[in-house]
C-alpha cells in the first residue's frame, strides 16, 4: 500500500515515514498542498495521512481536492489542536479516521492495517457505481454508501461475472430482487432476459407449468403449447425468488434440471436443453427448512454455491438520508423534507419491515403532514415511541439497538461534544469514539437536515 504523508514539520513527516517505512509500506513525502497534489497525480496512492494545518492550503481543502484528483483515496486527519469540533469537521470533511499529535504509533497501525482490508470492498463499490452512472442503459440505481452497503456491493461485484448459482438471503423489503438484477447486469449474460418468478405467488398446481411450460392439451385448461420460465429466460438469469415456498416435487424436478441443464415440458416428450444462470431468493431459514423435512437438502447445496446476505436497514442508518431523498424522487415529491429531529427519529427506530417499511412510513407522513418540512411530530407514534412495540430482532440486535439509542441521545443532548457526552454515560472519550465507529453513527450533515 502507498501512503502519502503530508505535514510541513520536517521531524513529523520523518518520524512517520519511517515508522510505517519499516512496516513495510511504500512512503512518499510532502510537506504542503501543491507537492501533494502533484505526488497524487504521479503515483498510485492509497492514504494519505495529512496535517489539518498546512501553510499554503487547510487540510480540509486539500482533502477536497485531493478526492477530486483521486476518488478512491483514504485520509487520515492528524490535528495538534485537539479541540472536539474539529475532529467533527475533519470526519465530515471525508476524513476516515483523525488522531491528535503526538501520535500514538501502535493506534495508527492498528488504524492502516483496517483501511488496507477495505480498501479492495471500497474500490470494488466505487467500480459499480461509476459503471451505473456512466450507462444510462442500465435500469438500476444504488442507494447508500455505508460500510454495509459497500461491502455487499463488493461481493455482487466478484459473484456476478461467474457462472454459478447464488442464493440470496435477507428479510422482507431489504431488496433482494434489485440485488439480482444487479447481479444480472454486471455479468455476461447482461443483453439477455432477466425473468423474475415470486414462487409465493404460484398456485401450487400451476408451479410446474409456470416453469417448465406445458404442451397442448397435456392438462384441463391447456389449450395451447406454453414456454416455461427456463425457457423464456434462455441466454439471461432467471430469478426463483421465495425458492422456499416451492412444492417437494417441484423441488425434485428443479434439481434434476439444474443437474442437467434440461428440461421437458408437462405432456411432452422431448427434452430442451437450457442455458441460464440461476439465482434463488428467500427470507426463510433454509436450514431449518431441511431439518424440517420441508426443504431438499441436496437442492439447498445445490443453490448455496455462492451465498449473498443483504444487510437489514438497521444495520446501514448512515444510508437513511439518501433513501429518504431516493424514495421522495420516486413518489414526485422533490419539494419534501425530513426536518433533524426527524431523522434522529427514524435513524432510532428498528424498522422490521427495511426499505419497504420505510418507503410506507415516508408515503403515509407526506400524505398527512401539514407542512413539506416533516419534523418528528409528523411521524407514525410506533415510529417516535418503538419502545411500546418490542418485536422484532434477535436479543443481541435489540441490545446493540439500545446502546446505540443511548449514544445518539447523548451526543444530541450536549450537542455532539465527545468529551462531554462520554462523561454523561460514564465512559471514556476513547470508549465513546470505539462506540461511534462500531455503531457508524455520525453528525448529520446540515444540508440534509434542513431546520
Amino acid at each position: 500500500m502507498d501512503i502519502l504523508i503530508v505535514d510541513d514539520e520536517q521531524e513529523q513527516r520523518e518520524l512517520l515515514g519511517g515508522f510505517l517505512g519499516k512496516q513495510g509500506y511504500d512512503i512518499h513525502l510532502a510537506a504542503d498542498a501543491r507537492a501533494a497534489e502533484n505526488l497524487v497525480r504521479q503515483h498510485n496512492i492509497d492514504l494519505v495521512l495529512l496535517d489539518h494545518r498546512l501553510p499554503d492550503k487547510n487540510g480540509d481543502l486539500l482533502l477536497l481536492d485531493l478526492k477530486e484528483i483521486n476518488p478512491l483515496l483514504k485520509f487520515i486527519m492528524i490535528t495538534a489542536y485537539g479541540a472536539v469540533s474539529t475532529a467533527v469537521e475533519v470526519m465530515h470533511s471525508g476524513a476516515d479516521y483523525f488522531f491528535e499529535k503526538p501520535v500514538d504509533l501502535n493506534r495508527l497501525l492498528e488504524q492502516i492495517g483496517i483501511i488496507e482490508e477495505r480498501l479492495p470492498v471500497d474500490r470494488d463499490s466505487t467500480e459499480v457505481e461509476k459503471l451505473l452512472a456512466d450507462d444510462s442503459s442500465l435500469p438500476l440505481r444504488l442507494v447508500g454508501h455505508s460500510r454495509a452497503m459497500r461491502e455487499l456491493v463488493s461481493v455482487v461485484r466478484r459473484a456476478a461475472p461467474t457462472p454459478w448459482t447464488v442464493l440470496i438471503r435477507g428479510e422482507t423489503g431489504t431488496g433482494k430482487e434489485l440485488v439480482a438484477r444487479l447481479l444480472h447486469l454486471l455479468s455476461p449474460r447482461r443483453d439477455h432476459p432477466f425473468v423474475a418468478v415470486n414462487c409465493a405467488a404460484m398456485p401450487e398446481n400451476l408451479v410446474e407449468s409456470e416453469l417448465f411450460g406445458h404442451e397442448k392439451g397435456s392438462f384441463t385448461g391447456a389449450a395451447a403449447r406454453r414456454r416455461g420460465h427456463f425457457e423464456l429466460a434462455s441466454g439471461g438469469t432467471l430469478l426463483l425468488d421465495e425458492i422456499g415456498e416451492l412444492p417437494p416435487g417441484t423441488q425434485a424436478k428443479l434439481l434434476r434440471t439444474l443437474q442437467e441443464k434440461r428440461i421437458t415440458r408437462i405432456g411432452g416428450e422431448k427434452e430442451i436443453a437450457i442455458d441460464i444462470r440461476l439465482l434463488a431468493a428467500t427470507n426463510r431459514d433454509l436450514e431449518e427448512m431441511v431439518q424440517a423435512g420441508k426443504f431438499r437438502e441436496d437442492l439447498f447445496f445445490r443453490l448455496k454455491v455462492i451465498e449473498i446476505e443483504l444487510p437489514p436497514l438497521r444495520q446501514r442508518r448512515d444510508d437513511l438520508p439518501e433513501l429518504i431523498e431516493a424514495l421522495l424522487e420516486r413518489h414526485g415529491l422533490e419539494g419534501v423534507t425530513f426536518a433533524r429531529d426527524a431523522l434522529n427519529v427514524l435513524a432510532r427506530y428498528h424498522f422490521p419491515g427495511n426499505i419497504r417499511e420505510l418507503e410506507h412510513i415516508i408515503q403515509r407522513t407526506t400524505a398527512l403532514a401539514r407542512s413539506p418540512v416533516i419534523r418528528a411530530a409528523d411521524l407514525p407514534a410506533e415510529i417516535r415511541f418503538p419502545e411500546k412495540n418490542t418485536e422484532g430482532g434477535t436479543l443481541e440486535e435489540r441490545l446493540l439497538e439500545v446502546e446505540r439509542r443511548l449514544l445518539l441521545e447523548a451526543l444530541e443532548k450536549h450537542d455532539w461534544v465527545q468529551t462531554r457526552a462520554a462523561e454523561s454515560l460514564g465512559i471514556s472519550e476513547r470508549v465513546l469514539r470505539y462506540k461511534i465507529s462500531k455503531h457508524e453513527i455520525y453528525r448529520p450533515r446540515e444540508k440534509q437536515q434542513p431546520a
